[in-house]
């Protein structure tokens, strides 16, 4: 597997950088933070990404919303993975329904190696090629 370029949408730079700096070392993943939904897109528009984690609360809109406006043909299909402080069971079926692939919670993830987060990433990413391979 080459090494996955992530697109993180979050708008905490505490987070942002925590999520960069953990992904990239100990499992050496490539990451492009953005902050917003609508930077999101555009950079999927214009770049070119395995992965996208979002964070649950975005200034411009929710994750769950970011997820049902991927369906433009303009938009490359990735994953996307919701990464929130929230109780992950009320946003569970809102988010299934709008594509999204898996859920992390957050605050297992805001300190130590991100393993649970960065198992998800390699997990939805080979489900991802398995899906565009059929």
């Amino acid at each position: 597997m080459n090494t996955p370029h992530v697109l993180l949408v979050e708008d905490s730079n505490f987070m942002a950088t925590k999520v960069v700096e953990t992904l990239e070392s100990a499992h050496e993943f490539v990451i492009t933070t953005v902050s917003t939904a609508d930077e999101a897109r555009n950079a999927l528009k214009n770049g070119s990404y395995d992965c996208m984690i979002s964070n649950y609360e975005l200034p411009d809109e929710s994750g769950v919303e970011l997820a049902e406006s991927l369906d433009d043909p303009e938009i490359p299909s990735v994953p996307l993975i919701i990464l929130t402080g929230r109780a992950l069971e009320p946003l569970a079926r809102e988010a299934i329904e709008a594509g999204v692939a898996e859920f992390v919670y957050k605050g297992d993830q805001a300190t130590g190696e991100m393993d649970v987060l960065a198992n998800r990433i390699r997990t939805v990413l080979l489900a991802h090629r398995a899906k565009t391979e059929l």
